[in-house]
């Protein structure tokens, strides 16, 4: 059995409030000592004003809250600054940045041929952002002809030291990448659906979603009503234009995933319903007004349609139209024990997970398990039910991979989001005790235990 360890980035533990990648490489030994092989983090784009990485302002950049700044410090990039709260990190790396100097850096002139169109533009989108405040405020001469205001602005100082910044996320984000690579560890990543309702992507090609004149929506993302919410899950972004995007020959799309794929050793398909049916809800509706739109998901894929670096979100709500077009491919798909319970175990592949970013959990989950719940487990589990008695069963699976939230294997862990809720979500913070070689050889043990 090989098994991974779901943490976000964010929760590695930090005197500022929030992860970075200065705790990376400890973590991926501590991943190692533990006896992990994968390591499955959260999207690294920038995050959203509730902190969320699903509703991105730009699914190309990287959010640089992750930045190591001591390392950036020690390279002559930034004066001394301390422990910054994670609140006023990135204010303080565009106040302080010496740009002309991560300019005159080996590899920075590369950086900028490979990717100036969407480094200019993610920096005038932050620029216009902190004039403007939300997009659908923005004067119409900007909101409606970015070409002019990227004549006009391209090279403020502002764009110049988000582009600088964006070199050197490259630059941290590779160094991880090959450490990990040295420890035997594989590095799961996540490609967001959709881009939140404020972002590049809906200024920079608006052709690309279904919206008006104005460039408000038409339509809005969301789900309807789900294990999470009856009610169903608005999630108010602006939904594509695939018809536009199948005769562009999904160019948008392929360029993400490629960019996607050469940012992580494998890559998990957020979503992956909506790459078949999405569903659409009228702007300044309910859920319950949506309705389902088909998507030529089986066409986008094709180039990769035999690469094993997938494997596919198969949750929510799913059809046989669904399944016929998920079974078109061979990548793994997603069987979560705090959704579903004991069971489950089908013949297609699938990695077990006992729970997700969505989820409680272990010690949470059996916790909050109502009556009806135990009694199930406990006649699967001829005993008992308890944590420790869950992990031997999702050691015992069939599945070949099995992946635990860190907080399974913690006395007192909280939750990383709630589904339809905005506040208190994305930042729980992983204790620094739990990082200690100990803890990490007692996990070791844990599991070759319960799996004898």
């Amino acid at each position: 059995m090989d098994a991974g360890l779901l943490l976000p980035l964010f929760s590695l533990p930090s005197s500022g409030g929030r992860g970075d990648f200065s705790q990376a490489k400890h973590y991926i030994d501590f991943l190692k000592a533990a006896g992990f092989m994968y390591w499955q983090i959260l999207p690294i784009n920038p995050v959203d004003r509730y902190l969320s990485p699903y509703a991105s302002p730009d699914l190309s950049a990287g959010d640089y809250g992750l930045l190591d700044t001591v390392s950036m410090e020690k390279a002559g990039f930034l004066p001394p600054l301390g422990v910054l709260p994670f609140e006023k990190k990135v204010g303080a790396l565009m106040e302080n940045l010496n740009t002309k100097k991560v300019e005159r850096t080996q590899g920075f002139q590369d950086f900028m041929n490979r990717s100036e169109q969407d480094t200019v533009a993610a920096g005038l989108f932050s620029l216009a952002m902190g004039r403007y405040g939300e997009f659908s405020y923005w004067p119409t001469d900007v909101k409606e002809d970015y070409a002019s205001f990227h004549r006009a602005h391209a090279d403020d100082p502002l764009v110049r030291t988000y582009a600088a910044l964006a070199f050197i996320f490259e630059i941290q984000w590779r160094e991880v990448l090959d450490y990990a690579e040295s420890r035997g560890i594989q590095i799961v990543g996540d490609l967001p659906y959709y881009p939140g309702i404020d972002s590049v992507e809906r200024w920079v090609m608006p052709e690309h979603f279904l919206l008006d004149e104005h460039l408000e929506p038409l339509y809005v993302s969301g789900v309807p009503g789900d294990d999470f919410s009856d009610f169903g899950q608005l999630w108010n972004s602006p939904v594509y234009n695939w018809r536009r995007m199948e005769a562009e020959n999904f160019s948008y799309h392929r360029k993400q995933i490629g960019n996607a794929l050469g940012r992580y050793h494998r890559l998990r398909l957020d979503h992956f319903r909506g790459y078949e049916k999405v569903f659409h809800i009228p702007r300044g509706g309910a859920p319950a007004e949506g309705h389902w739109e088909d998507v030529p998901g089986e066409a986008l894929f094709r180039p990769w349609k035999e690469d094993p670096r997938f494997f596919i979100e198969d949750l929510g709500h799913l059809d046989v139209d669904f399944y016929r077009f998920r079974d078109a491919f061979s990548w793994p798909g997603m069987k979560v024990m705090a959704l579903e319970g004991p069971g489950g175990e089908g013949n297609r592949p699938q990695i077990y997970y006992t729970g997700n970013h969505d989820t409680d959990p272990l010690p949470l989950y059996v916790k909050h398990m109502d009556e009806d719940q135990k009694r199930a487990w406990e006649d699967v589990l001829e005993g008992e039910m308890c944590v420790s008695r869950l992990i031997g069963y999702a050691v015992h699976r069939r599945e070949d991979t099995v992946f635990f939230q860190h907080g399974d294997f913690l006395k007192d862990p909280s939750r990383i989001n709630r589904p339809g809720t905005c506040f208190g979500n994305w930042r729980w913070m992983l204790p620094r005790e739990a990082l200690l070689g100990e803890a990490a050889e007692e996990i070791r043990n844990y599991l070759e235990e319960r799996a004898k």
